[in-house]
């Protein structure tokens, strides 16, 4: 397991300790379903995807309660991986990719099938070229998430969707953000 490195560094705790806690049950029960995806860097595999699932293999094996088919934990590397590069391409790529195919005409249907996505979050992509840029880069950043930006996108004038962010910061969820669109109503003018 030493072999292994994670690329953030950072370590899992609240939600992402919850999510750990659960894979960690689930892999007790039922083995690790999914191999981690890593890519080899001099003698060390930089974990690209699969964190949660390797702190949870971490925790088993410290509780002595690892199975003993992940003994050895199952791996694949990028490049094998992935025979296509949109597996693996950042955001903002695959945002640029599918807004150029979309507004050459490519239907959501090929385009899916294309990146090996869901119709759905294609058009979740499609749903960011409705943000306001500085938005748009606080999603590429994470430090936003999807639903997040879904919720900007949903407020029409891009001023507002800043000055929304401003107001209610990085942290409101998706239905808080929604919720304020009520709030803001322009308040009558009293002579």
């Amino acid at each position: 397991m030493d072999e292994f490195r994670l690329l953030r560094g950072k370590l899992l705790g609240g939600a992402h300790l919850r999510d750990v806690k659960s894979l960690q049950e689930s892999i007790a029960r039922f083995g690790l379903l999914s191999p981690i995806i890593v890519v080899r860097r001099a003698a060390t595999l930089v974990v690209v995807d699969g964190r949660k699932r390797l702190a949870a293999i971490r925790r088993l094996s410290f509780q002595g309660r690892l199975p003993r088919s992940l003994v050895r934990i199952p791996y694949l590397i990028a490049s094998e991986a992935a025979p296509h590069r949109s597996m693996l391409i950042h955001n903002r790529e695959l945002y640029d990719a599918i807004s150029e195919q979309m507004q050459a005409g490519t239907n959501l249907d090929t385009l899916a099938d294309t990146y090996h996505l869901s119709r759905q979050c294609v058009r979740d992509i499609l749903t960011l070229t409705r943000l306001d840029p500085i938005i748009r880069e606080a999603f590429f950043n994470r430090l936003i998430n999807i639903s997040q930006a879904k919720a900007y996108a949903a407020i029409p004038d891009r001023v507002a969707q800043i000055r929304r962010l401003r107001q209610m910061g990085l942290f409101a969820t998706a239905d808080d953000i929604l919720a304020q669109d009520e709030q803001d109503e322009p308040e009558a003018l009293v002579a």
